[in-house]
Order: C-alpha cells, then sequence, then structure tokens
C-alpha cells in the first residue's frame, strides 16, 4: 500500500491515482529527449568523422603537395603559415580574412587559386586543377574542419627530410656475387632476375651479322667493313672470342673517341659561336679544341674523375700551361653569352655542371628553394660564387681557359633571383644535401675543391650518372628514365642492383669508360635478338625489362656518316677545326667535325634531331617526321653520295658490264650483304624499264643558283656549284656572310652580288627538260657610281653566247628574241666583276617564255619564281637504286 506522503496534495478532490498519471508523462518527455539528444550526438560524431575523413584524404595531401612547401615549417611567404590550424583558422590576409566561413566566396585563400589577372596568383607556378579548387571550396563552406590532431608541421619536417632515404643519395653497395655463377657476366645476371620476376625468358642471340654491326655502330658510329663481316663468320665457332676481340679492336680504334665525343658535346652544349651578341664577336675561334680535348682524352681512356676535373679545373692540375690541357674547361666557357650579362653566364655554367655531372636540377634554385630536391638557394649562391671568383683571360695559353680572382668573392642570396635585392651570405662550398660537415672552400675560387668533391668516390651520384648514360647510349633508354635528373620525384632504376654493381665497378677499375663499355656490350643482353616479342608484349610492352634488345634508328651523325662512308667519300681524318657540312665545296668529314652556330642552326640539324646547343642536352628527341624522308628523297647531298655509291660499282669493272653482277655489288656497297633472288628481280626489272621511261632530259626545268668559272675563249662555264645556304631572301656561300672564301657572292630575287674574279662569277642557270624555243627579256642594271661595273652574259649550255653587255652607273636590256634548245640545255645569267669587284652589286630581272609549235608552256620571271627551292639533277637508274637502298629501314636502323 503506497503510504500517503507520496501523494500529491489534489485540493479538488481527485484521486492519488491521477498524480502517478502526471509522473508517467513528465518521465516519458525527459525520455524523449535524452534520446534526441542522444541520436544528435551521434550525428554530429559521424558528420565530423566524414569531415576528417574528407581532410585527410583530400585537404591534407593538397596543402602538403602546393602550399607547405612556401607557407610551412621551412619558410614562411608573406609570413603566412598554412601547416598549423590556428594560423589557418584566424589568419587575416591584406585585411581579408584567409578563410571567411560566414561568406565563403569572399575567403581570401580561394580568391588567389583562381588565378585572376589582376589578382595575386597562387601558387604560383601553376593554377590548381579544377578539381583541386572544388576540394578547398567545399572544404571551407563545411566549415574548414581541422582535427585537432592534424600535426601538418610534423608532415612538412618529415617530408623536408625524405630525400635522405631516397635511392640516389644512398652510397652505391656492391652487391652480393656469390651467387652468379664463374662464367657469366653479372649484367646477365641482374636483368635475368628481373625476368624470371615476371615469368618471362630472354631472347635469343643475335646473328653474327647483326652484331657485328651494332658492336660498329655503338663503339664507333660507323659501319663495319665488309672483312669484319667475314672475319666473324669464319670464327662463329668460338663467336664468344671473338666478340671480346672485335670489341677490343672497336674499343683501340680512334673513331670511338669521335662516336662518344659527341654524346659529351650533347651534355656540354657545344658550339662554335657565342650566340647573339650585339656587335661583338660572335666566334669562338678555338672552340674545336675542346671536341678535340674530348676525342683525345676518351681514346686515351682518360679516368673519368679525371676527365671531369680537368673541365672544371684544368688550370690548377698539372699540364696547367698545356693549351691543350686546359681546353677541357670549354665544357664551362662555351656556353651561350647571354648578351654578356654575367648573372645569365654563371648561371649556365652552374647548371651546366651540377645537371651534366651530377644529374640534379639546381636552376630553380636561383630564385626560391628547390621545391624537391634538398637544394636551397644558399646552395645555389654558394655555387654562383665559386663561378663569380673565376675570370676567362682570353689569351694564350688557351683562350678557353678560367683563371681564379686574386680575391674571391664572398657571395650572398639574391632574393627572388634579384641581384639588387641582396640577402645573406653564404660561404663558397658544395651542395649541402652531398657535403654534410665537410668545410666550405678555402683554396682560391674553390673550383678545384668543388671539382674533388663532384669526382669523388664518396659522392653517391657522379657514377651512378655516368654508367647511366652509357647505358642509355648501348641500349637507347638508361636504367634510369631522367639521365640528368635523379632528384626524388625520379623514378627508380629499373634494376637498381645492376646500376649500383656498374657504378661500383666503375669506380674501382679507375674510372674507365671502356671498362664498364666492354663489360655491357660483350653481355648476352647486349647480344640478344631485337625480334618482336608476343608474349611479353602483355607484361612488358617497353622492353624496361630487356628480354630483347631494343631496336635501334641511326642518329644524325651515324646516318650522314654511314651514307658518306658508302660513298667511298669520307674523310677520316682524326681531329680538326669545324667545317660547315651544309656548303657544297667542304670535305666530307665526319659530322662530329660539324660547325655549330647556336644562333643560326642550319635546319638539317633541328630536322634529324641535333642537340640544342644553347643549353645542357641529357638526351636527344627521336622523331619522325615527313621533312626527314623529304630531305632523303630531294637532297643534294644524298644525290651525291647515291651518284657516287653507284659510280663505285661502275668504276670497280669486277661485273665485266653484267648488270646481274654489278646489282650484287651495290648491294654488298651500301647493305653489306648479297641481294636476295627476289631484290636481284626487282632491281633488274627497274633498271631495264629506266630507260624507256626516263624522260629525254636528266633534271627538272627550273632556276638553279650558284657560282661557277667562265671560260672567256669558249664562252663556256667550265664549273657551276650550287648555292647550299639560303638565308634573309638570299643565296650565298654558307652561315657566314661575308664567306670567308666566296666573299660577297650572293644572288637574290631582283639580282646579287658577283664574285672576286671570273673563277667565282655568279650564276643563275634556267634549264629545260622540253626541246623548245625560247624568248628571252631582261633588263641588267648597276646602280652605284664607285667600281667599274659588272659584266653580264646570256650563254647556251653548248656555248652559244646569246647576249652581254657591261653596266656601270645604268643598266641595258639584253634580250633574245628567239633562241631554239634541246631538253636538257640550259641558259647561263652570268655575271663578273670585271677588274674590280668592289661596289658590285647589280639588279637583273629575267623573263623566259619557252613554246613548242607556237604554243606557250610557261612563263618564267627571275623575280616571282625566286626562293629557297632549286631545281634538282635527276639521277640516273643506278644512283636511283643506290638512293632507293639508302633510304631502306635495313639503312637507316642499326638492326
Amino acid at each position: 500500500m503506497i503510504s500517503e506522503s507520496n501523494h500529491f496534495h489534489c485540493p479538488s478532490g481527485r484521486r492519488p491515482i491521477l498524480r502517478w498519471k502526471s509522473l508517467f508523462v513528465f518521465g516519458l518527455i525527459l525520455s524523449n529527449a535524452a534520446f534526441a539528444a542522444s541520436h544528435a550526438n551521434a550525428q554530429a560524431v559521424e558528420d565530423n568523422r566524414q569531415k576528417e575523413e574528407f581532410f585527410e584524404t583530400h585537404v591534407r595531401p593538397l596543402l602538403l603537395d602546393r602550399c607547405i612547401e612556401c607557407h610551412g615549417p621551412k619558410k614562411q611567404e608573406g609570413e603566412l603559415r598554412l601547416d598549423q590550424r590556428q594560423q589557418v583558422l584566424q589568419a587575416i590576409v591584406s585585411d581579408v580574412k584567409l578563410i571567411d566561413l560566414e561568406s565563403v566566396t569572399q575567403s581570401r585563400l580561394l580568391q588567389v587559386i583562381q588565378h585572376a589577372e589582376d589578382d595575386v596568383q597562387m601558387p604560383p607556378s601553376s593554377k590548381l586543377p579544377d578539381e583541386s579548387i572544388a576540394v578547398l571550396t567545399r572544404w571551407i563552406s563545411e566549415g574548414a574542419f581541422w582535427p585537432e590532431t592534424a600535426n601538418l608541421e610534423a608532415d612538412a619536417i618529415q617530408r623536408a627530410e625524405q630525400w635522405r632515404q631516397h635511392w640516389a643519395f644512398q652510397p652505391p653497395v656492391m652487391p652480393d656475387l656469390s651467387q652468379i655463377p664463374d662464367a657469366m657476366n653479372p649484367v646477365d645476371y641482374f636483368v635475368t632476375s628481373k625476368l624470371s620476376e615476371k615469368q618471362l625468358h630472354p631472347s635469343p642471340g643475335a646473328d653474327i651479322r647483326t652484331l657485328v654491326r651494332r658492336l660498329s655502330y655503338a663503339l664507333t658510329g660507323l659501319p663495319p667493313a665488309l672483312g669484319d663481316y667475314d672475319a666473324a663468320e669464319k670464327a662463329a665457332g668460338d663467336k664468344k672470342a671473338w666478340i671480346n676481340q672485335y670489341t677490343d679492336q672497336l674499343l683501340a680504334s680512334p673513331h670511338y673517341g669521335e662516336r662518344w665525343a659527341r654524346y659529351w658535346m650533347d651534355i656540354a652544349r657545344y658550339s662554335d659561336t657565342r650566340g647573339y651578341v650585339f656587335t661583338a664577336d660572335r666566334e669562338y675561334p678555338e672552340a674545336w679544341k675542346f671536341r678535340e680535348w674530348v676525342i683525345r682524352s676518351l681514346n686515351a681512356d682518360m679516368p673519368y674523375d679525371e676527365f671531369l676535373k680537368r673541365q672544371i679545373a684544368a688550370d690548377q692540375m698539372p699540364g696547367s700551361d698545356d693549351g691543350n690541357q686546359l681546353a677541357a674547361m670549354g665544357y664551362l666557357t662555351l656556353g651561350r653569352r647571354f648578351l654578356n650579362n654575367k648573372h645569365d653566364i654563371i648561371d649556365d655554367r652552374i647548371d651546366v655542371t651540377i645537371r651534366g655531372m651530377q644529374g640534379l636540377t639546381i636552376g630553380c634554385a636561383r630564385c626560391h628553394d628547390h621545391k624537391f630536391d634538398p637544394i636551397p638557394a644558399a646552395d645555389y649562391y654558394s655555387l654562383y660564387g665559386v663561378f663569380d671568383s673565376s675570370d676567362e683571360p682570353g689569351n694564350e695559353p688557351s683562350t678557353l681557359r678560367l683563371v681564379d680572382r686574386e680575391k674571391p668573392v664572398e657571395p650572398v642570396i639574391f632574393l627572388r633571383g634579384q641581384p639588387g635585392n641582396r640577402g645573406d651570405r653564404v660561404p663558397r662550398r658544395f651542395l649541402s644535401a652531398l657535403a654534410g660537415d665537410a668545410p666550405s672552400f678555402s683554396v682560391g675560387s674553390g673550383r678545384m675543391e668543388l671539382a674533388e668533391a663532384i669526382a669523388s668516390t664518396d659522392n653517391p651520384l657522379t657514377a651512378r650518372v655516368a654508367v647511366n648514360r652509357i647505358w642509355m647510349h648501348l641500349f637507347g633508354r638508361g636504367l634510369v628514365d631522367s639521365p640528368s635528373d635523379f632528384g626524388v620525384r625520379t623514378d627508380p632504376p629499373s634494376h637498381p642492383e645492376l646500376l649500383d654493381y656498374l657504378s661500383v665497378q666503375f669506380m674501382q677499375n679507375n674510372w674507365s669508360n671502356k671498362s664498364i663499355i666492354r663489360q655491357i656490350v660483350t653481355s648476352e643482353t647486349f647480344l640478344r635478338s631485337s625480334d618482336p616479342r608476343p608474349d611479353a608484349l602483355s607484361v612488358d610492352p617497353e622492353n624496361r625489362l630487356l628480354c630483347r634488345m631494343n631496336r635501334r634508328r641511326l642518329d644524325f651523325e651515324a646516318h650522314r656518316d654511314s651514307m658518306l662512308m658508302v660513298a667511298g667519300r669520307l674523310d677520316e681524318t682524326i681531329g680538326g677545326t669545324s667545317v660547315d657540312i651544309t656548303a657544297a665545296d667542304v670535305p666530307p668529314r665526319r659530322t662530329v667535325y660539324a660547325r655549330i652556330d647556336r644562333q643560326n642552326l642550319p635546319g638539317v640539324f633541328r630536322t634529324f634531331d641535333l642537340a640544342n646547343p644553347d643549353t645542357h642536352a641529357p638526351q636527344r628527341f627521336e622523331t619522325t617526321v615527313p621533312q626527314q624522308a623529304l630531305f632523303q628523297w630531294n637532297n643534294s647531298f644524298v644525290m651525291q653520295q647515291a651518284e657516287a655509291a653507284a659510280r663505285r660499282t661502275e668504276s670497280s669493272g669486277d661485273h665485266g658490264g653484267n648488270n646481274e653482277q654489278r646489282i650484287q655489288q651495290l648491294f654488298l656497297t651500301i647493305l653489306q650483304r648479297p641481294a636476295t633472288q627476289t631484290e636481284a628481280t626487282d632491281a633488274k626489272a627497274f633498271l631495264d624499264g629506266f630507260a624507256s621511261e626516263q624522260a629525254s632530259a636528266d633534271e627538272r626545268s627550273g632556276w638553279s643558283y650558284g657560282w661557277g668559272d667562265l671560260d672567256e675563249g669558249t664562252n663556256v662555264v667550265t664549273s657551276f656549284a650550287r648555292f647550299q645556304h639560303y638565308e634573309k631572301g638570299r643565296w650565298q656561300g654558307s652561315n657566314q656572310f661575308p664567306d670567308p672564301t666566296l666573299g660577297h657572292l650572293t644572288l637574290n630575287k631582283g639580282g646579287g652580288h658577283t664574285g672576286n674574279d671570273i673563277h667565282h662569277s655568279v650564276i643563275r642557270r634556267w634549264k629545260t627538260d622540253t626541246s623548245c624555243r625560247v624568248t628571252v627579256r631582261s633588263q641588267l642594271g648597276h646602280p652605284a657610281a664607285q667600281g667599274d661595273g659588272v659584266r653580264g652574259r646570256l650563254i647556251v649550255s653548248d656555248g652559244r653566247l646569246l647576249g652581254d653587255a657591261v653596266v656601270h652607273n645604268s643598266s641595258a636590256s639584253i634580250d633574245v628574241p628567239s633562241v631554239e634548245l634541246q631538253a636538257g640545255q640550259w641558259i647561263d645569267f652570268v655575271a663578273d666583276c670585271r677588274a674590280s669587284s668592289a661596289f658590285d652589286s647589280f639588279n637583273w630581272t629575267i623573263q623566259l617564255v619557252p613554246s613548242v609549235n607556237g604554243n606557250v608552256i610557261r612563263t618564267w620571271n627571275s623575280e616571282q619564281d625566286f626562293g629557297r627551292e632549286q631545281s634538282q639533277p635527276l639521277l640516273d637508274a643506278w644512283s636511283q637504286l643506290a638512293q632507293t637502298l639508302m633510304l631502306t629501314n635495313e639503312f637507316v636502323f642499326v638492326d
């Protein structure tokens, strides 16, 4: 029974039970409220969990990747940090909230990432992707949730130190070789181990003839001699011994140094000219001596550490009074001159040193700390001080050398790269990440100490970078894909243990290039067939694991040299000055001796992917463009080599007039193998049908531009050489003007300038491929009062003089009402200087109207028709067949 004391007082006289009903309802209300509160609390927890997940998944990585580098513990641009919660949520930037939760679009953070043209743009390097902007917009609109436990500062510090674990900054360690059979090349062991991991087997070895060609091109850049094939086939019973012997033979050839010097010249951004320097002399007259030093050093197998040191500090090494040794410093001094801006010149030298020898990019540290690699701006200006403390005397014993200033420069950091905005003083020293606690440089400029730091066995980069480049030149691709960037964002090597093994071997074998090359090219990996592997395509589509050899196309130098070689015209002299290989009358030197003009690089160099001489070139592009095929079909150089190759088989006499035998000789000369039965049949059919299809003329109708020697007694042009260089609307002797040999001899659409004597008369030639009657109207003028004027003559190829005139500060018409020409004949419009070539610019407008049976074929006009195209000779049947063989993939590719 319930006690009365538990009853509510009820003045109305209601029963006590009603009080209990009130209590029940009240309790129910409390229970519902508690449930609602509990549910709301659970929802808030879930919302926070989702926001935390969004922050950790999307916001944190974005801030760390794109913002913390400039707004974190390392530095705080604009005194703003984005790695600390309170800083981000409370920061005011230019009187605007960084994060405005009440008006999201007014948040300063969202404004600057839009990259508006009239506003600050962040990140300054490039605009964030749209999806990243959406992430930050959503984050702020949902309250900019930042977990209390999110420590971005610690993450940023950890990231800044992650480079220490990067593979390239670890000293190379000799792998365990105990499991490798004695007879097995370690190169093959490491490659086959990687293949086994993917259940792939290596391809069989290539046939012996393929290997002869592959080795010859790899080591000398030239096709093998026919006798090399015979020797290899005779030694087929002991293939391995022959390969070793042939490899040593090629490495001992002086052509080895020529081939591998060109690779280093790409790294050294070699050029014979300075680039644009106002009116100053553009030439580096002794640039060729650097090339000479590189060729000589490689042929002598100079230890690579010494090879590097001499290019930085030969003036402080044995032989410092020897101009031939001092030429090594052309590596530094042959760069572009940047209108003689000292800061840019030094920047170029820092770049070519660190990228070229260390495989690290450093240029961005000129304005700010490197965003990824451990190279602060302080390191950049430490090196700046080294090179700023070095002068170019420009005199004997070598114009390429540097010498230390009497008082070294004490460098300071240029804030944002601006010389007028000077920051902290820094010591001259090596890169801090590689130097560790080593003291700063104290001997002169510090170049010798820099050279020793780079060429040290304790440096983890130098040997790796070198052997990776050797591998790249032999296989077409390095074990590391980026040969001049081993920084922290670079993918690891495809074969890390192999790269370490080769690096340690390289240093232990006295830094011998030839030793490493020998080990690689005698490996089964290098000697494998390059035939495609359908079974490996899905597993290893790029052949990174090297189950087969990569198929390689000849580069520009090897291709051009090969054409000269099969034509029997290659000048194999080692060394010498640079030559303009685009000129018509230049000796057929190897392409490594080509004159490189960085300001006016000939189009053929660009067409065939020659390295850009303006800057360090770690590897060449390899393009396939129509201009390459057009060059091989139409360029006079290619045609001349095809003609010469055909003439070799004609003059040999071994065929006795037998076309079948001569076809075989042509195949042996160009493709270095006999023709198959099908090829011989097709070639004979082409030759037999050529005579009936050949036009009566051996050249298309049209204009040719050149110079020649005129025999005044017979009125015959005894020689005619086509201009090979066209620029600024005129044909001229070379890319130098005046040309060292031809002087001001030129032709343009309205006239030209004569040569220095009758033997260098300037000639505008018009040729017809159709028998016709021609009417000629022409006007010759000489505008100058000085000099003695010029003489103009119209001469048919058979010696007929159609007309002539002498003009001096005057003009004259030289017209021909009618002249009969046979197909293949031409008219030469010849201008000579008379007694003096001074003031011999002239005007000569010409119109020719050929007709057949009274019907005009076409009107030719010297001004309207003028351009960089010249009519080209049509090759005879044998020359066309030779050119066709030189255009085949078999000729253009190594395998």
